[in-house]
């Protein structure tokens, strides 16, 4: 009798399986966590829960801290409710300490993927703030539990804003009076107000004030502070996207094969006698062309990079003299300090009332202490100890780039670009204007925007230039469900700054700085990665959280003087390749068969095959 009335209580409404967690342990690297979704109906109410399939040990992790913050119960005060009910977020038991549970009524609002490359995902965020771990619909089912929780609630996009869905209750009597008291709506009916709740109201408030409409449905946040915290340390959420989509760079493999792969040798670094000989007597420097060559065989001897870099990322411009970089040093100095000051000189009640302001503040101060850095550099000498004053040049940097670029502002990560630029440079103003040449230049700008589309058409066109490259390892991961090769998302997001000790980062950055042997060889440089991992993937028949797990652990592990090597080579087979589709011919630089040039970063027309196939030249 006991269970009888427990179910009818208790009713299942909606179910999923293949929902997924990604997440990272210390020791077992990047995991996949598979559970069920499902929607119930309790005696108070429908429920969103999710629950892992199988023993958390499974998937090796034997820490009992998480990467989430979100592991513990959560209380919420229900809705015309004098009782404030527990709801178990993320249980912290032994086999479901990733099990969550919550009221449909007590969401509000759901960020979803857009259509693109991956699995759909969505991230619930709860009318107290708690924006829960991202679940991924390997299966499909995301918008069968949307249609589901919209006959608990009522769902609507965003007008701002087509990823974001706004929830709110069905409570329409009491919503009609309420905007009828505030005189807001005018005689708009609740009705109405249902089939568009979002531009209803916001049409109300603007007959209030812009802030109102602020304040009902307030936005997301310009980045969620943990969102690249954790793409830094775990499998990037943000770009599983449903796999159903239309994928613009999908192509078949043609039956014609790339030609064989060409012998490349790497040379010495430039020198400084080298660099010398490259400027005339008031200190322009000459045959830019073949300087640029010779950096892309072999990088720089340390001790020119203070100098050259700053060139490489148009701080300096090449044909400058000694003396007008002098002058030119001096402007961007007095510019650099005029922005600082902006920030510094911020007083307590302006930062009340400057929410951007805090918010970089805050995500910035964090990054440096807990997030990015501590992880990564603080082991190096130049930031490691307490009270390192570098770790404050790094935090003013960053702080005044927000000054310089109000529409981004700081996103984590951008702690990784700046160290080594911080460390070669050890001046403040030189490491600043090399960080906005990096940015800015090399598009990496693209890669920290909120939709994630310039890393989204990375991915895309790193996927159709496998299946060239190599259609064997392509349709292996493509059978082990890898073949979005997101796993790579942090390579190309901060160019390999965590696969390679802080020497090579620098030797390689350099290397691509030249623009040779084309544009996007950063993704090449991917592929070849790759290519020195196949047989050991394919040997141990490794599954996707295999995959995942050693592609993590190749960090520091890698020779970068031969993935270079490789990089080079598979440029060559390319560019000799006949029937290379003409998108990917645009993703490398190369000319179209209109035109009959050849495009080489720099060196515009210039066959790259003349330049860098000989490496005696």
């Amino acid at each position: 009798m006991a269970q009888e009335s427990e179910n009818k209580e208790t009713q299942v409404l909606f179910e999923q399986g293949g929902v997924f967690i990604h997440t990272t342990q210390e020791e077992a690297g990047d995991v996949l966590i598979g559970g069920k979704i499902q929607v119930i109906r309790k005696s108070d109410g429908a429920y969103i829960e999710w629950n892992p399939v199988r023993d958390e040990d499974s998937f090796h992790m034997e820490k009992s801290d998480v990467d989430w913050t979100v592991v513990n119960t959560v209380s919420y005060q229900r809705e015309n409710s004098r009782t404030t009910e527990s709801v178990t977020v993320a249980q912290p038991s032994r086999r479901s300490r990733y099990a969550m549970s919550f009221p449909v009524v007590d969401t509000k609002t759901i960020r979803r993927s857009k259509r693109s490359l991956g699995w759909s995902y969505l991230v619930f965020v709860l009318k107290d703030g708690v924006s829960l771990p991202p679940l991924h619909f390997h299966e499909g089912g995301s918008a069968g539990l949307i249609r589901e929780m919209n006959k608990h609630v009522t769902i609507s996009t965003s007008a701002t804003d087509s990823c974001q869905l706004i929830v709110l209750p069905h409570n329409t009597d009491a919503l009609t009076q309420s905007f009828t008291e505030l005189k807001i709506m005018g005689e708009t009916s609740a009705s109405k107000f249902f089939k568009d709740p979002y531009t209803v109201t916001m049409g109300g408030f603007s007959k209030v004030t812009n802030f109102f409409r602020e304040a009902l449905v307030a936005p997301a946040a310009n980045r969620p502070i943990d969102e690249y915290a954790e793409l830094m340390t775990d499998l990037p959420s943000i770009l599983s996207v449903n796999s159903q989509a239309e994928q613009s760079y999908e192509m078949v493999v043609p039956e014609s094969k790339l030609g064989s792969r060409p012998d490349v040798e790497r040379r010495g670094p430039l020198t400084e006698a080298e660099w010398a000989s490259h400027l005339d007597k008031e200190g322009r420097v000459t045959n830019v062309k073949d300087l640029q060559k010779k950096i892309f065989r072999g990088g720089l001897v340390p001790s020119l990079r203070k100098e050259v870099w700053k060139f490489l990322l148009k701080y300096y411009p090449w044909n400058s003299t000694s003396k007008e970089r002098t002058a030119l040093r001096k402007i961007k100095e007095d510019e650099y300090f005029c922005m600082k000051a902006q920030w510094k000189t911020i007083t307590p009640q302006q930062e009340k009332r400057f929410s951007k302001y805090r918010d970089n503040k805050s995500i910035i101060g964090m990054s440096i202490t807990e997030k990015d850095v501590i992880r990564t550099d603080r082991t190096h000498h130049f930031f490691e100890g307490e009270h390192n004053p570098h770790i404050e040049v790094l935090h003013d940097i960053l702080m005044t780039y927000c000054q310089y670029n109000f529409d981004l502002g700081y996103v984590q990560g951008m702690s990784d670009l700046l160290a080594p630029i911080l460390v070669v440079m050890e001046r403040e103003v030189d490491a600043f204007w090399c960080l906005v040449g990096f940015l800015d230049d090399h598009s990496l700008v693209m890669n920290f925007d909120m939709e994630q589309e310039g890393m989204r058409n990375q991915l895309m066109q790193l996927n159709s230039l496998m299946q060239i490259v190599d259609p064997k390892l392509y349709s292996y991961l493509q059978s082990k469900e890898c073949s979005n090769l997101y796993f790579c998302f942090r390579w190309l997001l901060i160019w390999f700054k965590r696969e390679f000790p802080m020497e090579d980062v620098c030797a390689i950055w350099e290397v691509m700085w030249t623009g040779l042997p084309c544009k996007n060889f950063h993704l090449l440089m991917c592929l070849a990665i790759l290519d020195g991992e196949r047989d050991l993937l394919e040997r141990e028949n490794f599954d996707f959280s295999d995959i995942l797990k050693h592609v993590n652990e190749l960090s520091c592990h890698m020779d970068a003087g031969k993935i270079l090597q490789t990089a080079e080579a598979i440029y060559l087979q390319l560019f000799e390749y006949p029937d290379l589709p003409p998108t990917l011919r645009e993703v490398i630089g190369l000319a179209t068969e209109e035109n009959g040039t050849v495009e080489n970063g720099s060196h515009g027309s210039e066959s790259s095959i003349e330049v860098l196939a000989d490496p005696s030249d």
